[in-house]
């Protein structure tokens, strides 16, 4: 056991053979850049972390009002500056800008966006998310580098669902 600040812990179970880090904790720089910087130095080329939408002020439409509201300006906060970092660094990362999340098994498909496109969606299920990391693990989805947006196809509303 141990927590994210634990590089050491986290090296050593680096030195087992592993592929890719999965990071399913919107972290900010000070968390990240101390995960990124083993990664680098333990030669694990393959990153893949969670975030929120709105790093780049690309969340727009009718949803944008509601979720800065909720969120207020997330290209100024630790969120954006841990985007940096990872963006940074010389992984092959994924950043996943996930919107707000709800489950239902019944709705797995996500629509994704990369940086610089305009974010709309304003749900996502967990189970669609679950499938696109296990996508990206596997090489079913090929993205290399990228920042992508993370939501449900036509739910580009004021707000989620179940709010």
């Amino acid at each position: 056991m141990g927590t994210f600040e634990d590089v050491a812990k986290i090296q050593d179970a680096l030195k087992r053979g592993v592929d890719a880090v999965y990071l399913n904790y919107v972290a900010g720089d000070a968390l990240v850049k101390p995960i990124v910087d083993v990664l680098e130095k333990m030669k694990v080329s393959r990153f893949i972390a969670a975030s929120v939408p709105d790093l780049y002020q690309e969340v727009e439409g009718p949803f944008a009002a509601w979720y800065r509201q909720q969120m207020g300006k997330v290209w100024q906060s630790k969120y954006r500056q841990a985007a940096d970092v990872i963006e940074g660094s010389t992984l092959d990362y994924v950043l996943l800008r996930i919107t707000w999340m709800y489950n239902d098994a019944q709705h797995t498909q996500v629509h994704l966006t990369t940086k610089g496109q305009p974010f709309t969606e304003s749900q996502v299920t967990r189970e669609g998310v679950a499938q696109l990391v296990t996508d990206l693990l596997t090489g079913k989805q090929d993205y290399h580098r990228e920042s992508l947006g993370v939501g449900e196809p036509d739910t580009a509303w004021r707000k989620p669902s179940f709010y």
